[in-house]
């Protein structure tokens, strides 16, 4: 079958990106913007094709030139937007579905921005993302089986300033003109990814999610019950590979996260470590106890796994001597173990082997699960719109007189209702001086006018977290808290632009420790900018000043600098994201703007 094809079309002035106005449209031009979305299109198996013109006549011939071509187009109109009615009667005379996309966020611009007369004739519109909105366009086309145009007196249906509005047909509506999904829906994220996340008060309605992990996200081609066992598979087969090049006969597995990841098993381990997962050359066995052998067995079934589930009544270290004595090939080797084990373990494991035998390993399988799938990153995009709904929510629920518990109480139960399986990690809410401890464990401190708070916070979705930090402020800041935003903000926003495949760890912290120094925050911040993000919250790779290994596309990692002045004030702001061949695809959709209560 041949890929589904879109039209990207640029519009006047817009092939000066990187000259004009970096401080609105940033400082990459039209063909990084062009490599990006080529990128995120054919990772989702969608062929984009690309035009860019100054002159109104050339762009209404492309979009009329359009029909029984190409499946969906992404329009950034430019100042046409504004003006062009010959363009919207263009966009409004084919029934190929138009995404608007604007760069900068229209709605906080100058009063003639503001007004767009193609969007009506459009099937959603999305700005003030930046480059990623051009993603999020085909999105639009992924994730919506049926489209509608907006129409008129759209923006009396929609929520001001907000970043993503899609025309979904609704009887109650009356749309004009019904559309077909303009891409086939291969793999579409979860429906959290659908919603609108600026913390917007008008927006809350929209923001309340229906069921995050409703039926698109079960049914994702990469970890669906028919692929899951392959994905395994393959999983072991990597390790296999790696035990060869280091002159193992086998691998003894007993981090639990690892033993997920290899076996690739949905909804079975908690935070137990009763498991060991046993990696020979010829085979691979699981080793649990009657707490746990029927409901692995059960879904090692249901995907076809060839994992063999044993809950015999022994140590892990007996079942791994008598496995390996036992099997096709006679064992007289070596088998590596991981530096996680306990003492306890390894001297079980030197009593049945000797230690000889025994080879540790420092971050074997942690190292093979740094470079996430694309099943794995739907998953964390899900948990991530989770994460961003509750910030969305929070601001409007949190005030002064508050406790720092009552608001963390209050996040964690909003991501529990809304489809998070469980937290990524323990919330931290921190008013004050108390955000000047970058772990500060919430209190029953209350919040008060003229303090900023750190929120860090993340939801968990089918086993895989999102991580994310924003500070807010308890009335308007001003003198050195207001500064420290603006040089925190620059820190983070520095090290994301320059995230790219090649760059180490070492170098993207250093540039945030720069640009924190240039500010007048030198020394402020203490801990790495950021680390790997995954089935556990803390995963490799790390961006911090020891870590000199080159990122490479498919690494998650988080960007968060921060700023800590005891006894006065604390802030950070994170994202999450994925390197990709052409820079960093952020997961994280609230705001960069300072948030006011």
């Amino acid at each position: 079958m041949a890929m589904p094809k879109i039209l990207v079309i640029n519009g006047p002035n817009l092939d000066m990106l990187g000259v004009r106005e970096p401080e609105v449209y940033g400082d990459e031009t039209l063909d990084a913007l062009e490599a990006k979305v080529a990128d995120y299109a054919s990772r989702h198996g969608i062929e984009a094709d690309f035009m860019q013109s100054n002159s109104e006549g050339e762009i209404i011939d492309a979009i009329q030139g359009a029909r029984e071509v190409y499946a969906g187009i992404v329009y950034n109109p430019g100042a046409h937007a504004h003006y062009s009615y010959a363009l919207r009667d263009a966009v409004a005379s084919i029934t190929v579905p138009v995404v608007e996309v604007h760069i900068s966020n229209i709605a906080e611009r100058e009063e003639f921005r503001r007004t767009s007369v193609i969007a009506p004739a459009c099937v959603a519109r999305v700005m003030g993302l930046g480059f990623d909105g051009y993603c999020r366009a085909i999105d639009v086309f992924r994730e919506h089986e049926l489209l509608a145009r907006l129409g008129e007196g759209y923006e009396e249906r929609y929520p001001s300033g907000q970043s993503i509005i899609v025309g979904i047909p609704d009887d109650a509506d009356e749309p004009e003109e019904e559309m077909a999904p303009a891409v086939e829906q291969e793999a579409a994220p979860s429906s959290a990814d659908q919603l609108d996340l600026e913390p917007d008060a008008d927006a809350l309605a929209v923001v309340e999610p229906e069921d995050t992990l409703d039926s698109s996200i079960e049914e994702q081609e990469d970890f669906d019950e028919q692929s899951a066992g392959l994905v395994s598979f393959e999983r072991q087969n990597v390790l296999q590979e790696a035990c060869a090049q280091m002159g193992l006969d086998a691998f003894m597995v007993r981090d639990t996260s690892n033993i997920a990841w290899l076996t690739a098993f949905d909804g079975v381990f908690d935070e137990e470590r009763a498991h060991a997962l046993l990696v020979k050359s010829d085979g691979t066995m699981l080793h649990t106890d009657s707490r746990y052998t029927n409901a692995l067995r059960t879904v090692a079934n249901a995907i076809s796994s060839d994992i063999v589930v044993s809950g015999t009544r022994k140590s892990h270290a007996r079942f791994a001597a008598d496995a390996l004595a036992s099997g096709a090939i006679p064992f007289n080797g070596l088998i590596g173990i991981e530096d996680t084990i306990t003492y306890d373990e390894f001297i079980k494991m030197a009593e049945e082997f000797g230690t000889d035998c025994l080879v540790p390993t420092k971050d074997v399988v942690v190292g093979l699960r740094a470079v996430k799938d694309a099943g794995e990153i739907a998953r964390m995009r899900a948990a991530q719109a989770i994460t961003d709904a509750a910030f969305a929510h929070i601001i409007q629920f949190m005030k002064p007189g508050m406790t720092e518990r009552e608001v963390q109480f209050e996040l964690d139960f909003f991501m529990l209702r809304h489809g998070a399986e469980c937290l990524a990690f323990s919330s931290i809410v921190a008013a004050g001086e108390n955000g000047a401890d970058p772990h500060a464990i919430p209190s029953n401190k209350r919040l008060e006018a003229g303090q900023c708070v750190v929120l860090d916070f993340g939801a968990k979705v089918r086993g895989y977290c999102s991580d994310m930090t924003r500070t807010v402020f308890l009335g308007e800041p001003s003198g050195r808290m207001a500064g420290a935003w603006q040089v925190l903000r620059a820190a983070n926003e520095a090290a994301e632009h320059a995230i790219k495949p090649g760059l180490t760890g070492r170098e993207i912290h250093e540039l945030a420790e720069q640009v924190l120094e240039e500010g007048g925050f030198g020394g402020c911040m203490g801990h790495g900018l950021g680390h790997g993000v995954g089935l556990d919250i803390h995963e490799l790779p790390t961006l911090n000043i020891r870590n000199e290994q080159p990122l490479v596309a498919g690494n998650v990692v988080t960007v968060e600098p921060g700023i800590y002045l005891p006894g006065e004030f604390g802030m950070r702001l994170e994202d999450f994201g994925v390197v990709t061949d052409a820079g960093y695809d952020v997961f994280t959709q609230s705001t960069h703007e300072m948030v006011v209560i």
